[in-house]
């Protein structure tokens, strides 16, 4: 909570204090941005040991559900997600040097990744670092957070009731048309459908809204199945689509 407190601060003095043109680099802060860049990079590709090397001991990362995550828990769900980096784009970028130990960088990002060996997300976030300078000389990341410009919000749909039959005809093993090969596996279950994908610890609990649209209840993921060809539908991650055909009917 301290930590959270003093980023709003430092956010809102660095509003105040955005650097002119003409005003020369100060090395301390190019220093710090050239660090920062180093532990994006190595998150972005998913190099978790280089990454948390990088963070402080009293690291907090505030992620885009307004979540507390320390730096055990983001490798843990970096080892579940496989999150990837595929490109980004600098929107804004600003920094404020508070002391000769301490520097706040924010900015905008545009980015777009692949979670879980493949699944597509793409978006724009508004972010903020605190780095330190520790006992040792060492930057360290000490606090980060990521706001959504545009967020996932909640999925606007009405969960109906469909008979175990119509739910069960969907069952199967569908292979999605992806770069890499994965393959969704969804199973009735409480007349809902359950998705995993093979090899992944991820788990879903698709509800119907309607008898060719299922929306997930954990993360923004849709299934939309064609009215036409019930061998096909197509996969929403995060507003992305993503074509499967099913290999494999489940009776």
């Amino acid at each position: 909570m301290l930590i959270s407190r003093i980023l709003v601060v430092l956010a809102l003095l660095l509003s105040q204090a955005a650097p002119s043109a003409a005003q020369a680099v100060d090395p301390l802060i190019a220093e710090v941005k050239a660090r920062d860049a180093e532990l994006s990079a190595a998150h972005g590709r998913g190099d978790m040991d280089s990454y948390l090397k990088g963070l402080s001991r009293h690291y907090v990362y505030t992620d885009v559900g307004g979540r507390r995550v320390t730096a055990e828990k983001l490798a843990a769900r970096r080892s579940n997600d496989q999150l990837r980096q595929v490109a980004s784009e600098t929107l804004e970028e600003e920094a404020l040097r508070v002391s000769d130990s301490v520097v706040l960088l924010s900015g905008l990002e545009r980015a777009s990744f692949t979670y879980f060996g493949g699944l597509p997300r793409q978006g724009s976030t508004r972010w903020t670092a605190l780095w330190a300078r520790e006992d040792d000389g060492q930057w360290r990341l000490v606090a980060e957070t990521a706001t959504p410009v545009t967020g996932d919000g909640g999925l606007p749909f009405t969960a109906v009731r469909l008979a175990d039959s119509a739910v069960k005809s969907r069952q199967g093993l569908w292979a999605l048309a992806l770069p890499q090969a994965m393959q969704l596996r969804l199973s009735a279950e409480g007349g809902r459908l359950i998705g995993t994908l093979e090899g992944q610890s991820l788990r879903l609990t698709f509800v119907p809204a309607s008898p060719t649209h299922y929306y997930a209840l954990e993360r923004p993921f849709e299934l939309r199945f064609d009215d036409r060809d019930r061998r096909k539908l197509t996969l929403l991650t995060w507003g992305m689509e993503t074509a499967a055909q099913r290999v494999k009917a489940v009776r």
